[in-house]
């Protein structure tokens, strides 16, 4: 199949010299010569014969880049330009323009308008109005160190930051392709056709960030030393700095030394004339350092300042060395110690240009952008058709528990199938989980029960609709209320389809009710679907899916004995004794008290039992239950061990795992479900989803709610009966392997995600030809 010709348009404020403008110029011909439409949009300037000499489509459009009211003219323009042209990609290179760009695309239908690429050419100013460069559907940066910068100072997406270095031209930055002549010509311009000693370069503008003033200082260090030294720039366009370089050469008695020679048109020419090539920047780290790979492709080598892009390009004592930043002192060092062992330039020069050759081309920069816009633009597409989903889930915190669990495995399955994932919550210690499995996490307090939570609406809504997500899924009550305020206030057309999860038996009031809003509402048992039939009267848009357990994490024969052994020696477990543990947040609603009664009412005394749950979650009811084991005199049988990380391996260590929720039924009870995929008995609380998952007599045993003395004799008949708690674990094994599991939950979740936006899609388009017919 053949690809696509695409019609790309640049916009840059001028096509002169310098990096962005040396960039767009060769991607400008690199599209042409590829057959594609390549538009190139600037206040002019040297580069536009070049451009158009080579197929390239140059726009002309004078305050283009110019900070005034004039540029606004432009919004409208082009965005009649990218309509009439058909535009499939914008890609804007400087921030006034790219101002104008994204009011200009932003005003198109969201449909029909182009990819928008933004490029960070350097480490801009961190303000608002830097902050357009991270508008684009994919940023670019041309260094890892400049993701580093934008990943530290703006709150973006790490997925839609493209890596994409810079490069040079092999046909044109060829040492065997410039002949004698052209450097001959230039040695004549310049007055150096004489010159025997080692020349020293320093290309680019002329301005104090490019430090030639720093140049000049060190060079007068070493003015006993035989060379001449050349700063190649336009010495017109920052004359009072250029004035201020020609006093510092004439006041260090370095006239005869150090020209300012002004622009060169011939820079792989200019390249060859020198031994070595500095690169300075001094106030500002090189975003990229384009100098640098030129020069070692043209096989010089480099010293550059040890910050930025050079950091990435050059490498020390191999292609060239680097120098402190504006330390002047440093940088005669390391001239005076390679100019007196010349042995040293070539080899380095030669080391140099294979580097580059293999890492830095022009061609690479090129592919790797036409590749970025084909995925970005195969991306909408899917979006467009449905085929890839944006879903937003919220809730109060990523720390422990079901709920975060569950939005943790929808997200990672979600990331999985190339769907956009983002979940809003006040963070906690499954954010980087999060992250590492692919989805963006977005820290904001929607959980906090104050006033202030409110204030989330306006930034949540700007997300919703700058992101065009599909799917907003609340999993908890105050984020609910943020969340509905926010996709209610949004216009019908621009709100994605709401989707509540019922995790719980919510008290029945106003302030619960927000979780019957969803256009989707899903239960998590049929003990919570009844309940939501019942107390609100909702009888219509329920869905009960099942959650699930992990097989890949739960799964005994994929548990490593060590880590088995280690939790066995940290806890101190007796292996002679069977062990009881029961896991879960330490709140009176998991029962860790009724538990700690009834193994004070047992007859068997010889086990071992543990509570595994995070002691500073609750502190107040964790020193209760610290006193209620002193009381009952239980320290010798049964220990707190704190939040554990490896459940899996905990639960391999239990011969007996409990469930005593007593105050309020378990909505679920996924610590059940957890156990018996690890072949493991079960004792938990007859009442809500543990009767969904646990059978009397084949999987496990059930008692009464609360009461302790119940609990106390089904512990003692588990205990008792080795051989039946072993049959009781294959059997729960099987159920969750044909009812409770992730990936069912997960493709029941996603199922109903489809089913809702489709319909929504179908009435939209319902609306559409009918609107049409009517106007026809």
């Amino acid at each position: 199949m053949v690809a696509k010709q695409l019609t790309v348009v640049q916009v840059v404020p001028e096509m002169d010299e310098g990096g962005v403008e040396g960039e767009t110029l060769d991607f400008a011909i690199y599209l042409a010569r590829e057959g594609h439409r390549s538009v190139v949009i600037s206040g002019g300037g040297r580069l536009v014969r070049q451009l158009e000499q080579n197929g390239v489509n140059h726009v002309y459009w004078k305050d283009i880049g110019t900070k005034s009211a004039r540029c606004l003219k432009y919004i409208s323009r082009l965005r009649a330009f990218l309509i009439d042209q058909r535009v499939d990609v914008l890609h804007l290179r400087s921030r006034l323009p790219a101002w104008i760009g994204y009011f200009a695309w932003r005003g198109m239908n969201r449909s029909t308008r182009p990819a928008l690429v933004t490029s960070f050419h350097g480490f801009y100013s961190v303000n608002a109005y830097s902050t357009i460069m991270t508008r684009g559907e994919r940023v670019i940066a041309v260094s890892d160190t400049i993701r580093e910068h934008i990943l530290s100072n703006y709150q973006l997406d790490p997925q839609r930051i493209e890596l994409i270095y810079g490069g040079y031209d092999p046909a044109v930055f060829d040492p065997d392709s410039v002949s004698a002549q052209r450097v001959a010509v230039l040695k004549k311009s310049w007055g150096i056709e004489r010159q025997t000693g080692p020349v020293i370069m320093l290309p680019g503008r002329i301005t104090s960030w490019k430090g030639q003033d720093v140049f000049v200082e060190a060079l007068a260090k070493i003015k006993e030393l035989p060379f001449c030294a050349l700063c190649v720039g336009d010495t017109d366009e920052n004359q009072s700095f250029t004035k201020r370089l020609r006093d510092s050469i004439e006041s260090h008695g370095l006239e005869d030394k150090v020209r300012l020679v002004g622009h060169c048109d011939d820079m792989p020419a200019a390249l060859l004339v020198s031994d070595l090539v500095v690169s300075a920047s001094s106030s500002q780290p090189e975003a990229f350092g384009k100098v640098a790979i030129e020069a070692m492709a043209m096989g010089r080598p480099v010293i550059a300042t040890r910050h930025g892009g050079s950091l990435e390009t050059v490498r020390e004592n191999e292609t060239g060395w680097f120098v402190e930043p504006a330390d002047a002192d440093d940088l005669a060092t390391c001239l005076r110690r390679v100019l007196t062992a010349q042995e040293m330039l070539a080899e380095t020069g030669a080391r140099g240009q294979h580097w580059v050759q293999n890492h830095f081309t022009a061609r690479c920069m090129c592919e790797r952008t036409i590749d970025c816009y084909r995925r970005l633009l195969e991306e909408k597409r899917k979006r467009r058709t449905g085929e890839i989903l944006s879903v937003v889930q919220m809730l109060p915190e990523l720390d422990s528990g079901g709920v975060e669990r569950g939005t943790l495995e929808i997200g990672r399955y979600l990331a999985g199938r190339q769907h956009r994932s983002f979940v809003i919550s006040g963070g906690g210690r499954l954010v980087e989980q999060l992250e590492a499995e692919g989805s963006r996490h977005v820290d904001w307090q929607v959980g906090a029960k104050s006033p202030l939570t409110l204030k989330y609406v306006l930034p949540l809504r700007r997300l919703l609709k700058n992101e065009q997500i599909d799917i907003l899924h609340l999993r908890s009550r105050m984020p609910a209320w943020v969340g509905y305020i926010a996709w209610k206030s949004l216009p019908k057309k621009y709100r994605p389809t709401l989707v509540t999860t019922f995790h719980g038996f919510y008290s029945v009031n106003r302030y619960s009710a927000i979780m019957t809003k969803g256009e989707g509402i899903i239960a998590i048992s049929k003990s919570i679907e009844r309940h939501i039939r019942e107390a609100y009267g909702v009888r219509h848009g329920i869905k009960l899916i099942f959650r699930g357990v992990d097989k890949e994490i739960f799964d005994s024969a994929a548990i490593d004995p060590s880590r088995v052994e280690q939790l066995r020696t940290a806890w101190n477990i007796d292996s002679s004794r069977p062990l009881i543990i029961l896991p879960g947040r330490l709140t009176r609603l998991k029962g860790q008290d009724v538990f700690i009664r009834a193994l004070a009412q047992m007859r068997n005394t010889g086990y071992q039992a543990l509570l595994i749950g995070d002691i500073k979650d609750n502190p107040k009811f964790t020193e209760e239950l610290i006193a209620l084991i002193g009381e009952y005199q239980l320290a010798d049988r049964l220990s707190l061990a704190g939040y554990c990380d490896d459940m899996p391996a905990a639960l391999m260590l239990a011969d007996i795992v409990v469930s005593a929720s007593s105050n309020e039924p378990e909505a679920f009870g996924r610590t059940t479900i957890e156990a018996m995929a690890m072949g493991k008995a079960v004792v938990a609380t007859a009442h809500g989803g543990s009767l969904e998952t646990v059978t009397p007599g084949h999987t496990g045993w059930l008692v009464r709610p609360g009461d302790a003395a119940d609990l106390a004799r089904a512990l003692d008949e588990a205990l008792q009966a080795a051989e039946r708690r072993a049959a009781f674990g294959r059997a729960g094994r099987e159920l969750v392997n044909r009812t409770f599991t992730m990936k069912k939950m997960c493709e029941e979740t996603e199922a109903l995600y489809r089913e809702l936006v489709d319909a929504k899609r179908r009435v939209h388009a319902d609306r559409t030809e009918v609107q049409e017919a009517e106007f026809n």
